[in-house]
C-alpha cells in the first residue's frame, strides 16, 4: 500500500485540533477554555487550508528574491499565516466565513484570562459559526468521509435558557473592558447588514420546545432552514426575531462626539482657534478618516477615529481622534501643513464650542451644512 500523501497527514492534524478545541470549550469549570478554543481553532483552520494547498500544488511559502524559501530562526521554512491563507481561499473581503475567521484572529491578541468567561456568551454565536464553517469547508474540500459531524456536538449555553437572559447578557457586556467591547463594535461596524445577519458570520438560533405526541421520526434537536418554512411560519418566526433579538452592533453616539465638541476640546488643549466649518474639515480630509460627501460608500471610515451615524446621516468622532489632533497639531508647522494656516490664539472671551453630550441626538445645522458642502 502506497504511503499517504503529506497533505493527508496535515488534514488529520487539522481535524484533531478542531476536536480538541471543541472538547476544551465544552469543559465546565475550565477558566481558560475560550482562549484554548480560539487558539486551537486557528491552528485547525491553518492546517486545513495548508492541506488544501499541498494537495492542489499551491505555493504557500514565503520566498526570498532568489526564489529560495525563507527560513525561521529554528530552521523551519516560513509558510503563510492564517490571515494570508484565509484571504487566498476567500478573495471576496466581505465573505462571511472570512470575516468570521478574521474576527477571531484580531480577538486572540486582545483577550485576557480573567475576562474570558464573561466574554463567552457575548461571542457565542461567532464561536459556533467558526466551527460550523470549518466543518463545511472540510466537507466541501475533502469530501463527506472526512467530516466531523458524527464526532462534534451542538453546544447549548444554559445561560441563554434562563429567565432574564437578555438582561443578564447586557449586564455582562457592560462589565467587559472597553477595549474588548470597542473591538467587537468596531469590527462589526464596517460590515454590511448582509454579512452581520449571515449565520456563517454569527450563528443565532431559537430553541422552541416541541409539543405534541412524539413520533419515530422525531429527534431531540432538528435544524430547520428558514427558507424551507412555509410563508406563514416564516412570518411568525420574524415576529419572534423582532421580540428577542438583541445584537451588539455599534451605537454611533456612545463615546462618540460631533465636530463642534471635538473642536472645543482641541481649542481647550492647544489654546488656539479650531473651527468646525474649516479647521476640522481640513483635518479629517488630511488624515482621510472619512469619505468625502457624495462618495459611493459613506460608511467607509477609519473606525478608530470616525463612525458614520446612520440615524442622522452624518459622522461622529472618537476620543482617539481628539488625541491624534491634540498631539499632532501641537507643532505650529504641522498645524499649518494640516489646516492650511498658522494657529491663531484664542480671544479673551471664548465662544463655547463644546455643547453638552446630551445634545448628540440633534444635528447642528451649521455643522451639517458645512460637511455636506464638501
Amino acid at each position: 500500500m502506497a504511503p499517504r500523501p503529506k497533505w493527508w497527514h496535515t488534514l488529520q492534524a487539522s481535524k484533531q485540533e478542531a476536536l480538541l478545541a471543541v472538547d476544551l470549550f465544552n469543559r465546565p469549570g475550565d477558566e481558560r477554555r475560550l482562549e484554548a478554543f480560539i487558539v486551537h481553532m486557528q491552528i485547525a483552520w491553518l492546517y486545513l487550508i495548508h492541506a488544501q494547498f499541498e494537495r492542489d500544488g499551491v505555493d504557500f511559502w514565503y520566498r526570498q528574491e532568489s526564489g529560495r524559501r525563507v527560513k525561521l530562526e529554528d530552521g523551519a521554512f516560513k509558510a503563510w499565516e492564517l490571515a494570508r491563507c484565509i484571504k487566498e481561499v476567500f478573495p471576496n473581503q466581505e465573505h462571511p466565513v472570512r470575516k468570521n475567521v478574521e474576527f477571531f484572529i484580531g480577538l486572540r491578541n486582545r483577550i485576557e484570562h480573567k475576562y474570558e468567561q464573561r466574554l463567552e456568551p457575548v461571542i457565542a454565536g461567532k464561536a459556533q459559526s467558526l466551527i460550523m464553517n470549518f466543518e463545511q469547508f472540510l466537507v466541501d474540500t475533502f469530501g463527506a468521509k472526512e467530516g466531523l459531524a458524527e464526532r462534534l456536538r451542538f453546544p447549548v449555553f444554559v445561560s441563554s435558557l434562563s429567565d432574564g437572559a437578555v438582561q443578564a447578557l447586557k449586564e455582562t457586556y457592560k462589565r467587559l473592558p472597553r477595549r474588548l467591547t470597542k473591538y467587537i463594535e468596531e469590527f462589526d461596524s464596517v460590515l454590511s447588514d448582509d454579512v452581520r445577519d449571515d449565520f456563517r458570520y454569527e450563528f443565532r438560533v431559537f430553541l422552541i420546545p416541541q409539543t405534541g405526541p412524539k413520533t419515530e421520526a422525531d429527534v431531540a434537536m432538528r435544524f430547520v432552514r428558514i427558507e424551507d418554512l412555509p410563508d406563514e411560519q416564516r412570518d411568525q418566526l420574524e415576529q419572534v426575531r423582532t421580540i428577542v433579538r438583541d445584537r451588539h452592533v455599534p451605537v454611533a453616539n456612545i463615546d462618540r462626539h460631533r465636530p463642534s465638541y471635538v473642536c472645543g476640546k482641541v481649542s481647550e488643549v492647544l489654546g488656539v482657534k479650531f473651527t468646525p466649518s474649516h479647521d476640522h474639515v481640513q483635518a479629517w480630509k488630511h488624515y482621510a478618516v472619512r469619505p468625502l460627501s457624495g462618495s459611493a460608500n459613506m460608511k467607509r471610515t477609519k473606525s478608530q477615529f470616525c463612525v458614520f451615524d446612520e440615524a442622522h446621516g452624518d459622522y461622529v468622532f472618537t476620543d482617539a481622534w481628539i488625541n491624534l489632533l491634540t498631539t499632532e497639531l501641537r507643532d505650529p508647522a504641522k498645524f499649518r501643513e494640516v489646516i492650511g494656516h498658522a494657529p491663531a490664539p484664542l480671544p479673551d472671551i471664548q465662544t463655547d464650542l463644546a455643547p453638552a453630550q446630551a445634545d448628540l441626538g440633534t444635528a447642528d445645522a451649521v455643522e451639517t451644512q458645512d460637511l455636506t458642502a464638501q
